[in-house]
């Protein structure tokens, strides 16, 4: 999944009271949109998250958050109901002290994301999942590429029913302006992006048009000219519609991501490491199936839920390992497996079969909102 939009398909505009979300109007468009198997069998998933940069906006010297890395949500999950979960065996082939109140991905692997990587403590732990049957889920989505793919889906040109062309349009714009990044924050600074103001319209495309005649980002002369001809296409609108409202707030918290989760598999419970703010959001919501308020989550001490510290490890590698794959040319990759230690290729041969046979229960565990050469890098270094 790679679509802005596919978090909001089937809500309206909310109200400021307490919000009754429709489970199954929330669920079904990306269900149907992305063929989506095998998503009410009744499971446990637990979460934890990392790169929550909580609010991301446009100050007057860039990003609030100078290098906005991917946001991971995600963890391990299980069929059927809660169960218990020992983690004392794990834990002693881990060598994690008994008076270390909890795992986390620090005690597991340190240093850069190749060190980490060929962490032995990572093996044990990879291999413990693989042994006792755990399926991995996450969702990837990059606020940077997040908040720029409305450009795209607000142009007239734009085939709304050819999501392949859009998603190649859209990597082709985050390639100029993600290259061009001082630059560009500067043009959203000035135009107060993403609330572009009417009459602005014309002049924000055309410094991102000058952006896209500078860049050499482009392998083929002909995406240029469809990425260019594309933005020239809305000069004339008054506004770009489906753009937030609020002036240099690219984002203002990731909400639409829990609550896509959770509606997504109805059917299961959501277990969630207790983040006093996420869950303040979440109390404004009333999950709704059939006119009747189900209950599909709940928040816990980490400490006290071995499933959730699973979690924390399973994201913080991937976390990692997106943050260090942004900076990997695709044509690199090839060559930096071929150098990768034993124990480093282990891991990463752990780590693609747990998703591999995750992705063998439903795709749907695996959603990442990010650009197609981000999404090539990852899928290149793992197969």
């Amino acid at each position: 999944m790679n679509d802005r939009n596919d978090f909001h398909a089937g809500e309206d505009e909310l109200p400021a009271e307490r919000i009754d979300i429709n489970v199954d109007e929330h669920r079904n468009p990306a269900i149907e949109l992305w063929g989506l198997r095998a998503t009410d069998e009744a499971r446990t998933f637990y979460y934890d998250e990392t790169n929550n940069h909580r609010l991301i906006k446009v100050t007057d010297d860039g990003f609030n958050v100078p290098d906005p890395r991917p946001f991971v949500l995600g963890g391990v999950a299980h069929p059927g109901p809660v169960k218990p979960i020992d983690l004392a065996p794990l834990r002693k082939a881990m060598g994690i002290q008994p008076n270390t109140p909890e795992i986390k991905f620090e005690h597991v692997a340190k240093g850069d994301f190749l060190t980490k990587l060929g962490s032995k403590r990572l093996q044990h732990f990879l291999e413990w999942l693989t042994a006792e049957e755990y399926l991995v889920h996450f969702l990837a989505l990059d606020p940077v590429y997040f908040s720029f793919v409305d450009i795209i889906d607000s142009m007239p040109l734009v085939d709304l029913f050819d999501p392949g062309g859009r998603w190649i349009l859209k990597n082709d714009l985050y390639r100029v302006l993600r290259r061009n990044l001082p630059m560009t924050q500067d043009i959203l600074r000035r135009y107060s992006y993403p609330a572009v103001a009417q009459g602005d319209v014309r002049g924000f495309l055309h410094e991102v048009m000058a952006l896209v005649d500078d860049t050499d980002e482009f392998d083929d002369e002909h995406h240029r000219r469809m990425l260019k001809d594309v933005l020239m296409s809305g000069r004339s609108l008054d506004g770009l519609l489906l753009l937030d409202d609020v002036p240099r707030v690219i984002m203002d918290d990731f909400r639409q991501m829990f609550i896509h989760r959770i509606c997504l598999f109805k059917a299961s419970q959501h277990i969630l490491d207790r983040e006093d703010k996420i869950s303040v959001i979440l109390e404004d919501y009333r999950f709704i199936e059939g006119g009747m308020p189900i209950e599909l989550y709940r928040f816990v001490d980490s400490k006290a839920e071995p499933g959730v510290q699973l979690s924390d490890v399973v994201v913080g590698l991937l976390g990692a390992c997106l943050a260090w794959l942004r900076d990997v040319p695709l044509e690199r990759i090839t060559y930096i497996k071929a150098d990768l230690t034993e124990a480093q290729d282990t891991n990463r041969l752990l780590f693609s079969a747990l998703l591999n046979r995750s992705i063998s229960v439903t795709d749907a565990f695996v959603e990442k909102v990010l650009s197609l050469d981000d999404m090539q890098r990852l899928e290149a270094f793992l197969e």
